[in-house]
């Protein structure tokens, strides 16, 4: 392929380029790459002496554990939870000797729930656990937590190496370094690449910006007839927003609609232009077709033979259609405007026009038709859970607010650094009448896509590294149309001495303190009290383990929070019911039941319909009365009713049916003031037991009197049983 800058004009006058400047760039993309090499090193030793702490008696594996239940140690960062449903997806996927999951029997006891997450990071992870494992004689998925530790910053290496050569083929190299640089100092996007941070969204974010570059690279529409690099342009643009689409359609399809409205636009004001390359409305339908034909590929690639069910949270060839009758509808508009006539003028168009106009409404006809039944995500308890309790959906104020820092301009100032100085950089040169052709129409392009992610941001933060990216490309064509105008001697230089200098304050504002911060957090990491993120998720680990070296033959359904869910999924196997996953609606609703219901009769039905064998309730992650408040709002009831659940964790007023389990929280994780509740279900359990057990862990907890109380129960219903005889022996021994 050729480069955009084939056709761009090249001012007789412009001075050459200082060489200064390009080593400045390529000093500062080198100190970046240094200091993102530095955080990452230093948070791979915080995951290694988190994980090496233990609270178990006995050592990892040494105890035999119920079939398919898995000890897991290596502690994952606390905020990466998707991250551990990666690892438990990539293990099923080794462990089944298969290449797609398609489903877990881990979550929404007992039935399973589907997965509908894309392939490729599973297939990342095999691959660097298979290089892991490599002449170890052990099998790969040991070692896919480690691969998951690390796959962030290599995939990093490559998706934006990646970037940075498209970047350079259409650009020229020193943009593309800038761009690189753009990138690489904007913590939204290096958030995505973070090291145990494994996840989808930076390799969504490197195919959707391949998919807008390309469109750049191509001419934004406007080639010569016989360019035919402009096609092959536009048909990798198609190919890479397709493999956008596969890996997140959430993300993909707003920038694919904001693209193709870009497209639409540039068309419209520029079609008339003097300038050189005139529009080339065909480009668009090959960027249709590609597209089409990219994303059935991969739908059939991750569905294909018996799982290609109605589900438009992911791509679906509703999608594919309705990007063809799109682009072949923004295909005829433009040519009607290029050749100033009706754009239907020939026969069968009305018939073609008719059939675009409804592939491109059947998605959302289908999900307003259909609702929740093919659209999980519109079920008004997920849209009420996402929107109180998962903070990625968020609004940025919201985020900075519950930080205490909504009045700082200082942190809006760092947060939007370079949306900041591109923006003003773009407005400048466009106010200047400096910016050429290329310019003015990549930029339009981009404008439409960029303005719907960066609104989308602002509303939920999940968003912000798309924002961030689609501004690196406003970054990357600023860049270039600077390098080509032909500004005043002293406002080149003044404008020069920017480029030069901008990426360096932004490497100061971004990696460098990134770098530090990570460097304290690895030597402070264990430093007494260990936090509550540390220490709670290595109590999580403990609880988990003790579960299942407790367990006869069979692995526990755990009844838990959202988090603890994953956490013990994750860690060892465990059967559980509510992770936050839209995949699982009905295992939340089903936890949020249990947790919400009333009666006796009624939570005893719920967890024996479950199979659940324990109930886990962490204090510091306790959401069990959250659960009751969205099930009450989803029924359109204004408040829930009073828990029966929740009420015996509070009073440990146990029923025969419950057993209690002390767990005392060891001091050195410093947040001992906490507690977690550790029940056995067993609806089996006779009147002796449950006294006799109750009275047992009143005594483990450090409550005589409750103790004794429930050792004289138990002996009304069995006189002279020793092993009562004994406790109540060693409380008068204990007793002061």
């Amino acid at each position: 392929m050729g480069t955009m800058l084939d056709s761009a004009p090249r001012p007789a006058s412009r001075e050459p380029i200082p060489r200064w400047v390009g080593v400045s760039l390529l000093v500062c993309l080198i100190a970046t790459v240094a200091a993102v090499g530095v955080a990452a090193y230093a948070k791979w030793t915080t995951i290694g002496k988190i994980s090496a702490v233990s609270f178990l008696e006995a050592a990892p594996h040494a105890v035999p554990l119920p079939s398919g239940a898995r000890e897991e140690h290596l502690v994952l960062p606390n905020s990466s939870a998707d991250a551990r449903w990666w690892v438990v997806h990539t293990k099923k996927m080794l462990r089944d000797g298969s290449w797609r999951v398609r489903g877990t029997m881990l979550d929404n006891a007992p039935d399973g729930r589907e997965v509908h997450w894309s392939s490729l990071l599973m297939w990342v992870l095999a691959v660097l656990a298979w290089l892991r494992s490599w002449g170890t004689g052990d099998p790969a998925e040991w070692f896919v937590a480690d691969a998951a530790v690390a796959a962030g910053p290599l995939l990093m290496v490559f998706l934006l190496g990646g970037l940075g050569i498209l970047a350079q083929r259409a650009l020229g190299w020193r943009p593309a370094i800038f761009y690189l640089l753009t990138l690489l100092t904007s913590p939204g996007v290096v958030r995505t690449f973070e090291l145990g941070e494994a996840d989808h969204h930076g390799i969504v974010l490197a195919f959707a910006s391949a998919c807008a570059l390309c469109l750049v690279a191509g001419g934004a529409g406007f080639a010569r007839r016989q360019d035919e690099a402009a096609s092959h342009w536009f048909m990798a643009s198609g190919v890479a927003g397709s493999a956008a689409l596969w890996v997140s359609a959430s993300t993909a399809l707003p920038i694919l609609a904001g693209l193709g409205a870009g497209g639409f636009l540039t068309g419209w004001v520029f079609v008339r232009s003097k300038e050189p390359s005139p529009i080339r409305p065909d480009l668009w339908f090959v960027w249709g077709v590609a597209g089409c034909l990219g994303s059935l590929g991969f739908y059939l690639l991750e569905y294909f033979p018996r799982h290609m069910s109605w589900r438009l949270e992911v791509n679906h060839p509703l999608y594919a259609f309705a990007w063809l009758g799109g682009s072949w509808l923004l295909c005829r508009l433009l040519e009607g405007r290029r050749e100033g006539k009706f754009p239907l003028g020939k026969p069968g168009d009305w018939i073609k026009a008719a059939l675009c106009v409804l592939a491109l409404a059947a998605p959302v006809t289908a999900i307003t038709l259909a609702g929740d039944r093919i659209f999980w995500v519109s079920d008004s308890f997920l849209l009420a859970l996402h929107k109180e309790y998962i903070s990625e959906f968020q609004s940025i104020a919201g985020i900075l607010r519950w930080k205490g820092q909504e009045q700082s301009a200082l942190v809006w100032i760092i947060l939007y650094f370079w949306i900041w100085v591109i923006f003003a950089g773009a407005l400048a040169l466009s106010i200047s009448g400096k910016g050429d052709a290329l310019f003015r129409r990549a930029l339009l392009l981009l404008v439409p896509a960029t303005l719907i992610m960066q609104g989308l941001a602002f509303w939920q933060v999940r968003w912000s590294s798309a924002a961030f990216a689609l501004w690196a490309l406003w970054g990357l064509v600023t860049m270039a149309a600077l390098l080509r105008s032909d500004l005043a001697k002293e406002w080149r230089t003044i404008a020069l001495s920017a480029v030069a200098i901008i990426p360096w304050l932004a490497f100061l504002l971004g990696p460098l303190p990134a770098a530090a911060f990570a460097t304290k957090a690895e030597r402070t990491c264990l430093d007494a009290p260990l936090g509550e993120d540390v220490g709670g998720n290595l109590l999580i680990r403990d609880v988990t383990h003790r579960l299942l070296q407790a367990s006869l033959g069979k692995v526990p359904t755990v009844l838990t929070g959202p988090n603890t869910s994953t956490e013990m999924a994750y860690h060892g196997g465990v059967r559980v019911l509510g992770t936050l996953y839209w995949e699982n609606m009905p295992g939340l609703k089903k936890a949020a039941e249990m947790f919400a219901a009333t009666t006796e009769e009624d939570t005893k039905r719920l967890l024996a319909e479950a199979g659940v064998t324990h109930i886990v309730v962490p204090s510091w992650s306790n959401f069990g009365e959250a659960y009751a408040k969205l099930l009450a709002k989803a029924q359109g009831q204004d408040l829930a009713g009073p828990s029966y659940l929740d009420s015996v964790l509070k009073t440990e007023e146990f029923p025969v049916w419950l057993r209690p389990f002390a767990y005392p929280i060891p001091t050195s994780t410093g947040i001992d003031a906490q507690s977690v509740r550790v029940v056995a279900f067993i609806p089996a359990q006779n009147k002796f037991e449950g006294h006799f057990y109750r009275g047992i862990y009143h005594y483990e907890s450090g409550q005589p009197d409750k103790a004794r109380a429930q050792f004289e129960q138990a002996l009304i219903v069995r006189p002279g049983e020793p092993r009562v005889q004994t406790y109540l022996g060693q409380l008068g021994v204990d007793a002061p």
